[in-house]
């Protein structure tokens, strides 16, 4: 077997880069680093250009963008701060406002991905903190792992869960991963929340405010935009599922996660006068990461190196089951904390497919995709939701520790890993 030792230099070093960026010295960006790695493979002659283009997962790319668009759209209508903020006007409690920070948070992960809402939310906990009286780093940590358990259960929640929804073959995604992953997660969220709630059961009792004051209408900027976003963004969801149902049916068509993503960009852009706002919103940073992650791993691939290293990696066995699933999740919960969940998963995808398994194999990716979004919570550097909740709090002056934040999170995530094997293996 022949290396190509080229591809296998700058794969080691995009991934060493990756790992330094979670030191506070080291500031470049995970998109940045591997945008570089993908112009160096083309440079240097790793991958053919035509092999690049192909790689490129468009289905990714336009849901990317079509989700990415519409959400931007709700957050600068004011729509996500006024859903929020109606949320937590039902809390009386400083107590109540915390379930409903951890239950509403994940469940708008599930369907509007992780990182934008960790992202829009961050300043909104803080100033529900901040009226209750209650350390910010308590409604953080909270915000942090809520997004994390909530966006496992669909294969929209999360880049993870889309990157295995459409490159592995899984025959209805939608559906595969709400009737693998929805149970475990419900169950999750509730052994969450009280593990949460006794570890910071002093804090909430030193609380002397006795309600939640949030006026949600002052928060709509637009409303116009509003509605136009809000109603794109239920057709979007309506339209998954609709698709889901199609492919359970046998109905095949010019339209998947991707496309029906893209119609509800269009209903914004169509609708709007607000375009070019709305397109500068758009997290680009996530989408070049992706256009560049598809060439780094073709590219490496393609190398054989990876084939050499199947040897030295956790055995994956198709023939068992059990012991798959023991592996995947393991595997997840190691390697997430040094390459984040995203890089690893598209590594591990790789792995997988090598060892033979295919769309057939649900409960295998089902696996992959709960454990390496589950392990994003067992430390800071697990996740990047994790990162941009810490940099938009301490941009306002809070924030939580790293120490803080992985003892948490172990005591969170240990059970949920456990939760979710025990469902993986009954099912």
């Amino acid at each position: 077997m022949t290396l190509n030792y080229v591809s296998i230099a700058i794969f080691v070093v995009v991934y060493t880069l990756i790992i330094l960026r979670n030191l506070r010295w080291f500031h470049v960006p995970v998109w940045t680093i591997m945008m570089a790695g993908a112009v160096a493979m083309l440079f240097l002659g790793a991958i053919p250009l035509r092999d690049a283009y192909a790689a490129i997962n468009l289905d990714v790319i336009f849901f990317l963008l079509g989700m990415f668009s519409v959400v931007a759209a709700m957050d600068i209508s004011g729509l996500l701060e006024y859903l929020t903020l109606r949320l937590l006007q039902l809390a009386k409690s400083p107590q109540r406002a915390f379930v409903l920070v951890l239950v509403g948070m994940s469940m708008m992960a599930a369907f509007l991905v992780n990182d934008t809402l960790a992202l829009m939310a961050t300043p909104i906990v803080l100033s529900v903190a901040k009226q209750l009286r209650v350390r910010p780093g308590v409604f953080l940590v909270t915000l942090a792992l809520g997004v994390t358990v909530g966006s496992t259960m669909t294969a929209i929640g999360n880049p993870q869960n889309l990157l295995i929804a459409l490159s592995t073959g899984i025959p209805n995604p939608v559906f595969d991963f709400l009737y693998y992953l929805l149970p475990p997660t419900l169950v999750g969220l509730g052994v969450t929340y009280l593990i949460l709630k006794w570890y910071y059961r002093r804090e909430f009792a030193n609380s002397k405010l006795a309600e939640l004051h949030v006026i949600p209408k002052e928060a709509i900027k637009d409303r116009k935009l509003a509605k136009l976003s809000g109603s794109a963004a239920g057709i979007v969801v309506l339209g998954f599922f609709l698709v889901g149902i199609a492919e359970l049916f046998g109905i095949q068509g010019n339209f998947n996660l991707g496309t029906i993503s893209l119609l509800g960009a269009t209903i914004v852009f169509l609708g709007s006068g607000r375009r070019r706002e709305i397109l500068r919103s758009v997290d680009w940073g996530i989408i070049i990461f992706f256009i560049s992650l598809f060439i780094v791993m073709q590219a490496f691939w393609e190398s054989k190196a990876l084939q050499s290293l199947m040897i030295y990696l956790p055995v994956l066995n198709r023939s068992d089951p059990g012991l798959s699933l023991v592996t995947i999740i393991l595997a997840s919960a190691f390697f997430s904390q040094l390459l984040s969940n995203v890089p690893f998963v598209a590594v591990y995808i790789k792995a997988m497919q090598a060892a033979g398994f295919t769309g057939a194999d649900v409960k295998a990716w089902m696996a992959l995709a709960g454990a390496s979004t589950l392990a994003g919570g067992i430390s800071l550097l697990g996740a990047a939701s994790n990162v941009i909740v810490l940099e938009e709090a301490e941009s306002r002056g809070s924030g939580f520790g790293f120490i803080e934040f992985s003892k948490i999170g172990l005591l969170v995530t240990i059970p949920n890993l456990l939760i979710l094997y025990l469902f993986l293996r009954v099912l």
